[in-house]
């Protein structure tokens, strides 16, 4: 009697490991992928702005935006 209720809590532990671990992993993967969609932003040295890194462009060691770009042209 008593290896048949180890047997079935054993069971009902493999279950819940199962089912609900790999939903709490599924959350910790989808917290990783906003991170992963956080932007880098980066300050112009010529106008102080703060633009995504993306849209900037490296000179002299600094980021300048692409708007103080098209103003010195």
């Amino acid at each position: 009697m008593l290896f048949k209720i180890l047997a079935f809590f054993a069971v009902l532990i493999a279950i819940y490991m199962i089912f609900f671990k790999t939903r709490i992993k599924r959350g910790v993967k989808g917290a990783k992928k906003e991170d992963e969609d956080a932007q880098n932003f980066v300050e112009c040295k010529k106008c102080g702005t703060f633009v995504e890194a993306k849209q900037s462009v490296l000179s002299g060691g600094k980021y300048v935006c692409k708007e103080c770009i098209k103003e010195k042209k």
